[in-house]
């Protein structure tokens, strides 16, 4: 996650901020990221049920529930989660508000402490369920739109309606008082659209614009041939990096997930100017790629994995080992390897100036060469793209 509306426009709050002595769970959720925080966040598969039926899914999500995890086994896991003091649990699905667990786990979460985001399609948000969640105290709803024209956004998401459903539960979320995001995964088919998002979240007071590039998993495997090109990606950056300067009295944060070398590569932009260096403290903390080491991914039957591109590598199950055992009394060969990834890193990622704070996208990797050590084959950085 590259944080631009904190690196470009707010760095000194940011930096004093990261370094407080106080403990980072009293750190807002967004510096978390930043932080030395070691207990990663973590991200629940809390269903495999959905009601949309997205090109991109990395889960491979669908219509109907399978093998959950139990309340009893979902409460078990909360209170766990919460003892360890991870900074932050994500629900999500498939579509989270369709697990038949969901509030009373969001309801556990709060009276236990434990802070919690939504990351949802948005379609299933009406003025009661929102009421719900901000009674929950769910921090944070993140909700999708993939295009601007509404008839694109409903054939990449699979369902007609899509596209005015989740405005409305965008519009429902942040009427009940929830921090809301509005987010975009990046093809070559809506890359122009992001002006276009970036405006209408200004306009509907959304205070969060999120861009996630497409990662090759699920169903996103099958739709790898539509990722931008470098130069689109490059010019979706540049934009994103402007637009955190020139709106940073508009009460909107800018950032991307899923693409450490967005931070190299802004760090390029900044060459010669005075920002660069707090910007690289900045993104050198966040450590670039964060696979099993700051997020961490619990799948619907509680399988835990790296992170939730990586659902071909399990390091345990909570249903036969606890989420502590797993992480960090115990873990396995894979989840260590991923830790000293850097280490053993091939070709230019390997080389890079730029190793600490990015390493590149390690399911990418595997998808292109095979091999989570390889190069990372959609790097940006002028002269050492592949």
């Amino acid at each position: 996650m590259i944080i631009f509306s904190k690196a470009l426009a707010d760095q000194a709050t940011v930096w004093e901020a990261l370094r407080a002595t106080e403990a980072c769970q009293s750190l807002p959720p967004d510096l978390i990221r930043f932080s030395a925080q070691t207990k990663p966040v973590v991200m629940w598969n809390l269903t495999r049920h959905c009601n949309l039926a997205c090109h991109h899914c990395y889960m491979d999500a669908h219509g109907k529930a399978e093998d959950e995890m139990s309340l009893e086994e979902g409460l078990r896991l909360v209170d766990e989660l919460a003892d360890l003091k991870i900074p932050i649990l994500i629900l999500t699905g498939g579509e989270p508000l369709l697990s038949k667990n969901f509030y009373p786990l969001a309801f556990h979460a709060r009276e236990i402490g434990l802070r919690t985001v939504v990351s949802t399609n948005g379609t299933l948000i009406t003025p009661e369920v929102a009421r719900l969640l901000a009674e929950a105290r769910i921090r944070y709803v993140g909700v999708s739109l993939d295009a601007a024209a509404p008839q694109r956004h409903d054939a990449f998401r699979g369902v007609a309606g899509a596209y005015a459903r989740a405005l409305q539960g965008l519009r429902n979320a942040r009427d009940a008082g929830l921090k809301t995001g509005l987010r975009i995964t990046l093809t070559r088919d809506n890359w122009q659209d992001v002006p276009a998002l970036l405006n209408l979240a200004l306009e509907e007071e959304i205070p969060r614009f999120c861009l996630y590039h497409l990662v090759p998993t699920g169903r996103g495997a099958g739709m790898a041939d539509r990722d931008v090109t470098p130069d689109q990606r490059r010019s979706v950056i540049r934009l994103l990096a402007e637009a955190a300067v020139e709106l940073k009295d508009e009460n909107i944060e800018i950032l991307t997930t899923d693409s450490p070398m967005d931070g190299a590569y802004l760090l390029e932009l900044l060459k010669d100017d005075p920002r660069q260096e707090q910007a690289r403290r900045l993104l050198t903390s966040a450590g670039g790629c964060s696979t099993g080491v700051k997020v961490a991914n619990i799948n619907h039957r509680g399988d835990v994995h790296p992170c939730h591109f990586m659902p071909h590598i399990v390091v345990g199950s909570v249903r036969e080992r606890s989420f502590r055992d797993i992480w960090i009394d115990h873990p396995s060969q894979e989840l260590l390897a991923l830790r000293d990834m850097k280490s053993g890193l091939k070709g230019k990622c390997g080389k890079c100036d730029y190793l600490e704070l990015c390493g590149g996208c390690r399911q990418k990797a595997y998808y292109y060469h095979g091999d989570l050590h390889g190069e990372d084959p959609t790097c940006i950085l002028e002269g050492r793209a592949l």
